[in-house]
């Protein structure tokens, strides 16, 4: 009997046993359950944010060391030297969140050349001056001599069977000459651009030979002041009366012509920063020609301004545009990718300056910029 009874209770301490292993696995399954369904809820509700906050954060200072590119350009510029070289640090991509999301984001870094062109573009006024030589009898009609810059010689050659008036002027300006001819001598006048005489009627007799030459820039007759008080460029005008065969001009000046050229001045190639974010929006940081573009496809904003420098000296403006190429250098990969710290080399391989239009040459200039890609 006491066999019995205690084989009865041996079977009850199994059977009590067995219903609390079940009752811990069902606990640790719910437990586990609410873990994973609470670091769920994290993963959709918190992670996100708390990634997106993480990489905005990576942006900004991305966007720190970007924009320094311009400065350290500068500064090779200011240098001139080929051989100097400067350095950007910028992280390309940052970390996640440890077991909750322990991903990294990405980003590339390099240059694009041949893209994103900047173009100046001006009409620009050419000054020529050239030497002309006229010569010839006088006739009914009136002789014109246009855009003179200078005269270095002027002669009217007079047959002594002549007589008769030659009268000369500079269009718009007033001032002038007259040469009253008689037989065998001559009275000139001459007068300045506000009417006032310099000369009133000398007599001059001339030789007996067939041909008398009278040499208008000879001071004594005050004409080179006239012309050399006249604002460039002027005009001259002469007329004969009388037997105009029997008298002869030789005018020996420098015309000035002022055309208009076109110009154009191009620039190229960019240096280029794309973000691969996985939860905040991708950007891209584009430096063109002294200016950083923060570009949001299809959206884009000038944060960094180029250099270009208007001034007002007298009664012109003075624009300076620096145009920067970008290119790849020998053996140089132009385009890296990755999430760690990459080093951005910049080497100056030349610099000159170019003045196309001087003070008045031009009245207006036009800058075209061609967005890059993603721009």
């Amino acid at each position: 009997m006491q066999i019995i009874n205690e084989a009865h209770y041996h079977g009850s301490d199994r059977i009590f046993s067995d219903n609390s292993a079940v009752s811990t696995v069902v606990g640790a399954i719910l437990l586990f359950g609410l873990l994973v369904a609470v670091v769920a809820f994290v993963n959709v509700y918190y992670v996100p944010p708390w990634v997106a906050d993480g990489e905005a954060r990576h942006a900004q200072d991305v966007f720190v060391d970007f924009s320094s590119i311009p400065d350290h350009i500068d500064e090779l510029v200011i240098a001139n030297n080929s051989d100097a070289v400067s350095r950007q640090r910028i992280k390309l991509g940052c970390g996640g969140i440890p077991i909750m999301s322990p991903g990294m984001s990405w980003g590339s870094l390099g240059t694009v050349p041949q893209e994103g062109n900047f173009i100046v573009k001006a009409d620009v006024w050419t000054e020529n001056i050239t030497k002309n030589v006229t010569s010839d009898n006088f006739t009914d009609e009136r002789v014109n001599i246009t855009n003179i810059f200078s005269i270095s010689k002027f002669y009217i050659y007079i047959e002594n069977s002549y007589t008769g008036t030659v009268l000369i002027n500079l269009s718009d300006q007033d001032g002038g000459a007259i040469l009253q001819i008689a037989s065998n001598c001559y009275d000139i006048t001459t007068w300045s651009s506000d009417g006032v005489k310099i000369l009133d009627e000398l007599i001059i007799t001339t030789n007996p030979d067939p041909l008398h030459p009278v040499n208008l820039l000879s001071p004594c007759y005050g004409f080179s002041k006239v012309l050399s008080d006249a604002d460039s460029s002027y005009n001259i005008t002469m007329e004969a009366d009388g037997l105009g065969s029997d008298i002869r001009y030789e005018v020996e000046y420098y015309e000035y012509n002022k055309t208009t050229e076109p110009y154009t001045k191009t620039s190229n190639g960019t240096m280029v920063y794309r973000s691969m974010n996985r939860y905040f929006i991708d950007q891209r940081f584009i430096y063109q020609n002294g200016a950083v573009f923060l570009c949001q496809p299809p959206d884009a904003s000038m944060r960094t301004l180029p250099d270009i420098t208007i001034e007002d000296v007298g009664n012109y403006t003075w624009v300076t545009i620096p145009m920067v190429t970008v290119g790849t250098g020998e053996n140089r990969t132009p385009m890296i990718g990755g999430s760690g710290v990459e080093e951005l080399q910049m080497g100056l391989k030349y610099v000159d300056r170019i003045t196309f239009a001087d003070r008045n040459n031009t009245e207006s200039v036009s800058i075209i910029i061609e967005p890059p890609e993603g721009g």
